[in-house]
């Protein structure tokens, strides 16, 4: 019956002129209103594309820093563009109470398929809020140090020092241990070196001391020392400590590693090669006698 009065009502409209007519005013109507919400749609991201830069300026210099740009730019490009499809869809006529529906049941959906990834866009908001680093900033995080390159709302990339971009997802940041460089303006220098048993210890920390006191980049203002620490299968490690800025302290790094070497050899002192002493035991000589076994025939 259904199927009947469907075939009935198209064959009228088709056959009634004045139907057929406003069934083609419908139908223009509705294609002026798609063209309309297309033309919108158009001249809206043409707009957005212009006044980006000059909103995200703005909050830049009023409210966050420029490390936060890139995320404040996804979610402000995502908000905008489902607005749009809101009011496009508004003016096809869509009803409000449909529209609210198919959101809500969209978001469901939506969370439901990307669970996993709404702690990566929370953990985007917690750094967004506490301002764990910026862009810019010496971090070490998740076992990869580096410089931040970047923060968006699922990661944050990481600089290497070789150069290479890793990618970290903002839930695994938030998770983990985040050690930030930057935020203070020393950090301490750390090295460690061997030296022969044979050596007098006395003299190879004072000679690594006197290093370190005449390196410019090193901060004399603060205790410079040295001490063993560890006696090794091969060698007696010293270990040396001393502050510098942190932006000095690659440069400083490079520095001390390059003059070790040559200050100890000054001073006659060796760094040894892994080495390994055998101690090989003579025993004396035994004879295992076996006895004979009888052969018996019958």
């Amino acid at each position: 019956m259904k199927n009947q009065t469907f075939f009935y009502e198209l064959y009228d409209k088709v056959v009634n002129k004045w139907k057929l007519v406003d069934l083609t005013a419908e139908i223009i109507h509705f294609i002026l209103k798609l063209f309309i919400c297309i033309l919108l749609y158009y001249l809206f991201i043409k707009i957005l594309k212009k006044l980006k830069p000059l909103i995200v300026r703005h909050y830049h210099t009023k409210i966050i820093d420029c490390s936060l740009k890139s995320f404040i730019s996804s979610i402000f490009n995502i908000g905008l563009h489902a607005f749009m499809v809101m009011v496009c869809l508004l003016i096809l006529g869509v009803k409000e109470s449909s529209l609210i529906a198919f959101f809500g049941t969209l978001g469901i959906g939506i969370g439901l398929a990307l669970k996993d990834n709404l702690s990566n866009v929370s953990g985007g908001v917690i750094i967004l809020l506490f301002r764990t680093y910026k862009l810019g900033d010496e971090v070490s995080i998740a076992d990869t140090e580096g410089f931040v390159h970047s923060i968006d709302i699922y990661s944050t990339n990481i600089r290497t020092y070789y150069g290479d971009i890793v990618a970290i997802p903002n839930g695994l940041i938030v998770s983990n241990k985040i050690v930030n460089y930057t935020k203070t303006p020393a950090r301490r220098l750390v090295i460690t070196i061997g030296i022969s048993y044979d050596a007098d210890i006395d003299l190879a920390r004072k000679q690594i001391e006197t290093l370190l006191k005449n390196n410019p980049l090193i901060i004399q203002d603060r205790k410079i020392y040295s001490y063993v620490s560890d006696y090794a299968n091969s060698s007696i490690n010293i270990t040396l400590r001393a502050w510098v800025l942190n932006e000095n302290y690659w440069q400083a790094y490079q520095d001390i590693q390059n003059e070790l070497k040559k200050s100890l050899d000054s001073v006659k002192i060796s760094i040894p090669y892994p080495q390994l002493d055998i101690f090989i035991k003579n025993t004396a000589q035994q004879t295992i006698s076996i006895p004979k076994q009888e052969i018996k025939t019958e």
